[in-house]
């Protein structure tokens, strides 16, 4: 939210006051001139199994203690202070709280960080990085890479019986037409599409003619190996390895 340089030294001498005396009055004041950054913060991390009202009460948490920390004779904006605060609490909250299977906590930080290792990989290079650089980047194997993916799955899992009974006494389906939709099915094909079509770019000539023979003309791997003069092993190794690059670009 821009704020005017009348609005910045108002908000840098309000500040100065809370500093000098550290009313809740004034500290409540503060408070609800940036709350914009917690409601800003908090919708740009929902959507990931997690209620956005939890989000949203943390990242206020957040600020608070932001606010109690800020100096501003420093010269730095609050904004600029107080955003590192409200995301690194958030991302504590996931990962701390919002894992509703175990998972090693290893995993859980790899998984934390490969959203912004992709983020500099795609600016740099222009397309979705593969595996193999995303382990570049962030300096693990590509076995982590694989397993914090998929370990990502373990937010907060839903129920599927969950007001089953309200749910029959008012007469409706709750769980297919609230959780699994009818409506712009366009969405998944588009997503589907992005998927296959960021993997296939990726893939060696001998593993799209395996993955052709496979699952396009339904051939045996014993039939796949013999047409392509591979081993049943080798046609087993490449199989397992192209699941592995879809099911890391789906879970991207």
């Amino acid at each position: 939210m821009a704020q005017t340089p009348e609005e910045k030294r108002a908000i840098a001498e309000l500040f100065r006051k809370y500093r000098e005396t550290p009313t809740e009055e004034l500290r409540n004041e503060l408070v609800e001139k940036h709350l914009y950054l917690a409601e800003i913060l908090a919708r740009k991390y929902s959507g990931r199994g997690v209620d956005y009202d939890d989000l949203y009460q943390v990242a206020s948490y957040a600020l608070v203690l932001a606010i109690e920390r800020y100096d501003p004779d420093k010269g730095v904006q609050f904004s600029s202070f107080a955003t590192p605060t409200i995301i690194g609490e958030i991302k504590k909250y996931f990962r701390d709280t919002a894992w509703s299977l175990k998972v090693p906590r290893r995993l859980k930080e790899i998984a934390m960080r490969i959203p912004s290792a992709k983020e500099r990989l795609l600016e740099e290079l222009g397309r979705v990085p593969t595996v193999p650089e995303l382990a570049a980047e962030m300096g693990v194997p590509e076995e982590e890479i694989l397993e914090a993916l998929e370990s990502s799955r373990a937010y907060s899992t839903y129920s599927l019986e969950q007001e089953a009974e309200e749910a029959a006494e008012a007469g409706d389906s709750p769980i297919f037409e609230k959780y699994l939709g009818t409506e712009e099915k366009g969405y998944d094909a588009f997503d589907t599409s992005s998927v296959v079509k960021n993997v296939m770019a990726e893939l060696s000539d001998t593993e799209k003619e395996v993955m052709r023979k496979r699952f396009l003309q339904e051939m045996t791997q014993r039939e796949v190996a013999e047409a392509l003069g591979l081993s049943q092993m080798t046609v087993s190794r490449i199989e397992k390895a192209m699941r592995a690059k879809f099911r890391a670009e789906y879970n991207r």
